[in-house]
């Protein structure tokens, strides 16, 4: 599994990535579709074997249509984002937040034993946009602009990249439906070859409406290919029931323990076999597993949830324990959690905050039972074992760690030391570091040209201009004629003084003819951004590919007693600080412990859809016509009198998150 010690992925690892992701070679499918050479004689219009997928160029592979932009995972260690459980040892299982393919691009190739994912059908938008944050409405609408061939083409990029972190050994489900399955497989089998396809499964469900214009649909399609022909197989393990009326039939006879069982004759061998009612039989390619009911405990509130049963046969035949599988559209966390539960390592991947903090705490809930530790998302690398049971048999189960990539909260960077911090900015801005002597941190192509210093790591904290004087002396002993260096100075924050400094220094190089232009450049602002994107197609629309998100705030808990050990609870004075941002969800946990936030089933997704013309205009939902805010007041029946600390966490459409808790004494 891919282990990742360091908190921001550097920028050469980035681009031998790259490299990688550019020199893949696609399936030779000449000798598959081949026609004889009396019928090319007569026909004109045969389709071009050697047609790659779409948006595949022969030299750059997917960049041209989505650049590489290179921007760091950031891990923040000791900040709120490793959950320990009871075997911090073992390399730690990851759940990233950001854009999937840009995620992908930073995963070493050859090193993912299983992928299933589950993509954004093309039905059309408002069945898609399940969380309602901007990132993944923007997704969507892009993918959706330009029809069944923008669909095909944000999805290759991504098959591309799952193909190359795929082990020679490894294996990819793809889950779709009608509306694409048939483009899905063409584009499919150009990726990763005719002849690496093994199944096309149909998902056959009983639930929902019925109709009486057409044929009710009532099926999925999963397409399930290898890597190699060396793949993963174990249909021992996912043996089914047989139906009661094929068990009346044909089970007739029993053994000495009672068992059924019914004769076949193998002609090769020459003998009768035994095969055992309750052994199972191999599952056929039609799976009969129905959705899962509106009132389950496995439903958590969003509608195109998968059961886990479903997950549970797809990881069991196509992986082992210990083996790593990942999911790069992770929504509320299934197969995530599936893979936890049968001791699979694992990597989910999600663009919206909402999924990552639902799947984070749902991960949670299946590590504790397993591992019988309560366990604390940690804040100094310590495992919180509030409540260790003593009785029953425990597995040992990894961390979990949280990645940013493209999203980052702005609180995350206070822990940060300032390496750290300087690898993040370098890496984000395509520099490289300064290996001589001097204050200058490092430098942007052409070398030496373009010098850049960095400010501290704590968004609260301005540069001192004293560090601006000796990073400007030391570029000014390296002047040469007709050279102009372009320095900048990278910080959260510049003070007004900083600012006029700079200025001032700006003027004294004017004055005395200094090719030097030096720039004060704010981490969070729209310039750094620029520079960073400045290989997208569309910098502006692309301005959600790098953002650093403020959390939200709560003013207070409002408590209010209704009933005999009933209460009523509202977060007042909630709002999101991000520009154009607002409250997308609530989650409410009643029994709270200081890092270690349990959703009530009840508030998982505490949300409504609501029309606003303001917040159409200027966020997500401007093509939509819809988007979701927070429902801020929730009812509760405790158990029994005792003190309580209760805690409200939102989230806004622009990543931001935060957690408020209140202390209360329950009494009948």
């Amino acid at each position: 599994m891919h282990t990742q010690n360091k908190s921001v992925i550097d920028k050469e690892e980035l681009e031998k990535i790259q490299k990688e992701s550019e020199g893949q070679e696609r399936p030779d499918q000449k000798s598959v579709i081949s026609v004889s050479s009396k019928l090319r004689k007569r026909l004109h219009n045969l389709p071009d074997p050697t047609n790659p997928p779409l948006g595949y160029d022969d030299h750059k592979a997917f960049d041209r249509v989505f650049p590489y932009i290179n921007i760091p995972a950031l891990h923040p260690k000791n900040h709120g984002d490793t959950v320990i459980f009871n075997d911090p040892q073992s390399p730690a299982n990851k759940l990233y937040l950001g854009d999937n393919l840009e995620v992908l691009r930073t995963l070493p190739s050859n090193s993912i034993d299983l992928i299933y994912i589950d993509p954004p059908f093309f039905s059309g938008r408002n069945y898609n946009v399940i969380w309602g944050d901007s990132n993944e409405v923007r997704t969507f609408e892009d993918i959706w602009e330009g029809g069944i061939t923008s669909y095909l083409i944000w999805l290759n990029a991504r098959l591309w990249e799952m193909r190359r972190v795929l082990k020679n050994t490894g294996s990819i489900y793809v889950h779709c439906d009608w509306h694409a399955s048939h483009y899905i497989k063409t584009e499919m089998d150009k990726i990763f070859g005719y002849e690496n396809f093994v199944n096309e499964v149909i998902w056959w469900y009983h639930m929902g409406a019925k109709s009486k214009k057409d044929f009710s649909k009532k099926h999925d399609i999963i397409f399930l290919y290898s890597k190699s022909k060396k793949y993963t197989f174990e249909i021992e393990r996912v043996k089914v029931p047989f139906k009661e009326s094929s068990a009346e039939e044909n089970f007739h006879y029993k053994d000495e323990e009672g068992r059924r069982f019914r004769k076949k004759w193998s002609s090769k061998m020459g003998k009768y076999y035994k095969y055992y009612l309750d052994e199972g039989k191999y599952p056929e390619d039609v799976w009969d597993i129905p959705t899962i009911p509106a009132v389950h405990k496995e439903r958590i509130g969003y509608p195109t949830q998968k059961p886990e049963v479903l997950l549970e046969r797809i990881i069991k035949a196509s992986s082992n324990e210990g083996e790593v599988v990942a999911d790069f559209f992770v929504g509320g966390g299934t197969t995530l959690a599936v893979a936890q539960k049968l001791k699979r390592k694992f990597i989910g991947c999600d663009s919206s905050r909402v999924a990552v903090s639902v799947t984070l705490d749902r991960l949670v809930k299946v590590g504790e039972e397993m591992s019988g530790v309560k366990s604390n998302i940690s804040t100094d690398n310590k495992a919180f074992q509030l409540g260790l049971q003593t009785e029953g048999t425990f597995e040992k189960v990894p961390n979990i760690e949280v990645y940013y990539l493209g999203v980052y909260p702005v609180e995350k960077f206070k822990n940060l030391n300032q390496e750290e911090f300087i690898n993040f900015v370098l890496t984000a801005y395509g520099a490289s570091r300064n290996t001589g002597a001097g204050v200058t941190h490092g430098y942007r192509p052409p070398a030496q040209q373009e010098p850049i210093y960095i400010g501290h790591p704590n968004p609260n904290e301005s540069i001192d201009v004293k560090d601006i004087k000796t990073f400007f002396d030391e570029i000014k002993a390296k002047v040469q004629v007709n050279q102009m260096i372009r320095a900048k100075i990278v910080a959260w924050r510049f003070s007004r003084q900083v600012l006029a400094y700079v200025k001032a220094l700006q003027n004294y190089s004017q004055k005395y003819n200094l090719p030097i232009e030096l720039e004060a450049i704010p981490l969070d602002s729209k310039a750094f951004r620029q520079r960073i994107l400045q290989r997208m197609p569309d910098v502006e629309d692309a301005e959600l590919f790098l953002r650093f998100s403020k959390p939200p705030v709560i003013g207070d808990i409002k408590i209010k007693k209704i009933g005999l050990l009933e209460y009523e609870f509202e977060a007042v004075d909630a709002i999101s600080t991000n520009e154009d941002g607002w409250l997308v969800n609530a989650q409410w946990d009643f029994d709270y412990q200081e890092g270690h936030f349990s959703a009530d089933k009840d508030y998982v997704l505490s949300r409504e859809k609501k029309k606003d013309p303001v917040k159409l205009r200027n966020g997500a939902g401007k093509k939509r016509g819809e988007i979701f805010e927070a429902v801020l007041k929730a009812k509760h029946k405790f158990d029994k009198e005792r003190e309580y600390v209760v805690a409200c966490k939102v989230q806004d459409n622009l990543a931001g998150e935060t957690i408020l808790s209140k202390k209360m004494e329950v009494t009948k």
